[in-house]
């Protein structure tokens, strides 16, 4: 893993790193963990990360999230030779990224990741999600998965916090992979997972529904996870 060098900003930012996919050595993983108790408006100059407007009326958790994500993308890609970046959104909120770059973003509880490529052939998709309770999993399965998808995480060989919080983090990361094509919103009976084992390292989703030509019912996808004590990390990338 290569660490990035982060000039002045910790302890509001306490880890970045940027580290080659091991399956495919041309996509990057971002991830980045900061500290909202650090926080403090002044940090949006010291940074030199412009506040839009829309944040104005936010929650501090929300303007400390923007920050970060802005600033360790824009010093990731500085490493790439493109600088003073600061990542926007279109009208359906979708990145805007720069020219040759694809990408992907995610954040949750002080923890950002970005999925980055200069290749122009691929789709990527990446999600960052908290373990469940046993309480959330227990409230929520039902709209996440189906019985045949409860079935299989039960007889995965996790726990089934764990099997769910990752399984719905990669419908997550398959929906942001295939957005930039469909354009449309894909609830979660839109794909399911079709195969799923304890190591982490075989899992499959399946289209349930065609969204285009090329994307029909049937379609098969394979997902990542990077498994950490209290998180997960997942991703989906394919050709486009």
């Amino acid at each position: 893993m290569s660490a990035l060098n982060i000039p002045s900003c910790p302890p509001f930012i306490s880890h970045c790193s940027l580290q080659p996919l091991a399956e495919a050595p041309d996509i990057h993983l971002m991830n980045a963990r900061y500290d909202a108790a650090h926080f403090t408006e002044s940090l949006f100059a010291d940074l030199n990360i412009p506040a839009p407007a829309h944040l104005l009326r936010a929650v501090k958790k929300r303007r400390a999230e923007y920050l970060a994500s802005r600033y360790c993308l824009q010093q990731t890609l500085a490493t790439w030779g493109i600088t003073g970046f600061l990542l926007s959104n279109g009208p359906d909120r979708a990145p805007v990224w720069p020219q040759g770059i694809i990408g992907s973003l995610s954040h949750t509880h002080q923890q950002v990741c970005a999925l980055l490529t200069r290749r122009q052939d691929l789709v990527l998709g990446v999600d960052c999600e908290k373990m469940m309770t046993a309480e959330v999993a227990r409230d929520t399965h039902k709209m996440l998965v189906s019985p045949a998808e409860k079935q299989r995480l039960e007889q995965c060989g996790l726990p089934f916090t764990t099997a769910l919080t990752v399984a719905f983090s990669l419908k997550e990361s398959l929906y942001k992979a295939l957005y930039p094509q469909v354009k449309q919103f894909m609830d979660f009976s839109g794909a399911e997972i079709m195969a799923f084992s304890a190591d982490l390292n075989h899992i499959s989703l399946r289209l349930t529904q065609t969204f285009s030509a090329r994307l029909v019912a049937g379609s098969l996808f394979s997902g990542r996870v990077l498994l950490q004590p209290d998180r997960v990390i997942t991703w989906v990338t394919g050709p486009q």
